[in-house]
């Protein structure tokens, strides 16, 4: 639904410039993102903290495993098989909210992070948009473009502006 819209809203701004000289660019946002410095710290940041909690899964995962091991255990006796099992329940409801914490904490540091992204970035494309007389400037992953002649992507004149603008740690 979304991509049709984009679609139909660009072939509607293209109408519109029909009669006069329209000089169209586009991006490859993801590009930008792998090819920057600045997309790079965004990248490691996110793997970084995706590998924390994977780390912290992993850690409850081996405890659940080692609980389960102690209670098939014949020499358990009753209470301590009724202690270990409960045990093992809240480590299991534990366990369970860890992986949902992490994973919309993951979720929502990467939005936060690729939007300041963005946010910084698109400045930059304006700039280059307004300096070359580009009348559109589309981003491929967004606005459904199926083909595009290579010689309007300026994906690599951003890339050059972010680390210009953005030269890294």
């Amino acid at each position: 639904m979304k991509k049709s819209f984009i679609l139909v809203f660009t072939f509607l701004v293209l109408s519109v410039f029909a009669f006069s000289e329209v000089k169209i660019g586009v991006i490859n946002a993801q590009d930008i993102i792998a090819k920057t410095k600045k997309g790079n710290e965004v990248q490691k940041k996110l793997e970084a903290l995706q590998n924390d909690a994977q780390r912290k899964v992993e850690s409850l995962e081996n405890e659940l495993k080692q609980l389960q091991k102690d209670l098939a255990s014949p020499a358990l006796n009753n209470d301590t098989r009724e202690k270990k099992t409960r045990e093992m329940e809240d480590k299991r409801i534990s366990y369970n909210r860890l992986v949902q914490d992490a994973q919309k904490t993951i979720q929502e540091e990467s939005q936060k992070e690729l939007m300041e992204l963005q946010r910084q970035i698109m400045p930059l494309i304006k700039q280059i948009g307004e300096s070359k007389g580009y009348t559109l400037i589309l981003d491929m992953a967004s606005s459904g473009i199926a083909y595009f002649d290579k010689t309007i992507d300026i994906t690599d004149d951003v890339v050059k502006a972010v680390d210009a603008k953005f030269p890294g740690k």
